[in-house]
């Protein structure tokens, strides 16, 4: 069975990317797909080369919930024109543990401009760290459509919305099975939308195509 991890960059109990979340779970469940989250994030310290050796439970427990995953998905609000920055800490305690590299990866964002930015800046990060982002979506303000329930919870009701989060997902999904070579034609025409260079991209998709063979 494929096991995908969920990460919401908002701490709030209610925000719209947790609502996008919820769409992609319910989207996953139903074609058979394991599906687990990572509620730690504000409990991530803030990053310290002297932790190294001690990061603390939250970052381990973070590490460990990655590699167990066949891929991740990332729902992360955009602040101030930039990611929000306990997604880009929690993401840069796991440069050193290598635990996503060669990881497929799907970013969402919802926003007034449908995150843009932090999707940008997501795709650089990830990318420096060998992550192969395979899928990327921003449902902005106009198009989201989320309705508030009496319990004040959010949910999308937005066709197009609904359709738009289960093709994310079904790519994410799609991308598990592929050799990294066969997903560097998506990973290096989202790393350009983003205007990231995608020369170490290459190479990083050629090692990781020589350790997927030797399995």
């Amino acid at each position: 069975m494929i096991r995908v991890l969920l990460v919401c960059g908002s701490l709030q109990r209610t925000s719209t990317n947790r609502a996008a979340l919820d769409v992609a779970r319910a989207a996953l469940s139903a074609s058979g797909v394991e599906v687990s989250a990572f509620e730690g994030l504000g409990s991530i310290p803030p990053l310290n080369s002297d932790r190294g050796d001690d990061p603390g439970d939250a970052v381990l427990a973070f590490r460990a919930q990655i590699r167990a995953a066949d891929a991740v998905l990332i729902a992360a609000p955009e602040y101030a024109g930039a990611i929000a920055g306990v997604v880009k800490n929690a993401l840069d305690w796991v440069v050193g543990s290598g635990d996503l590299y060669g990881k497929p990866v799907a970013l969402l964002s919802a926003g007034t401009s449908g995150g843009v930015f932090a999707r940008r800046d997501l795709m650089r990060t990830l990318s420096w760290q060998g992550a192969n982002v395979v899928a990327s979506f921003g449902i902005d303000a106009a198009g989201s459509r989320s309705m508030t329930d009496a319990d004040g919870s959010r949910r999308f009701t937005d066709p197009t919305t609904l359709n738009d989060i289960g093709a994310l997902v079904s790519s994410l999904v799609a991308s598990v099975a592929q050799r990294p070579s066969e997903r560097f034609a998506q990973i290096t025409r989202l790393a350009r939308d983003a205007g990231i260079e995608t020369g170490p991209l290459a190479d990083h998709i050629a090692a990781q195509d020589e350790a997927w063979l030797r399995r």
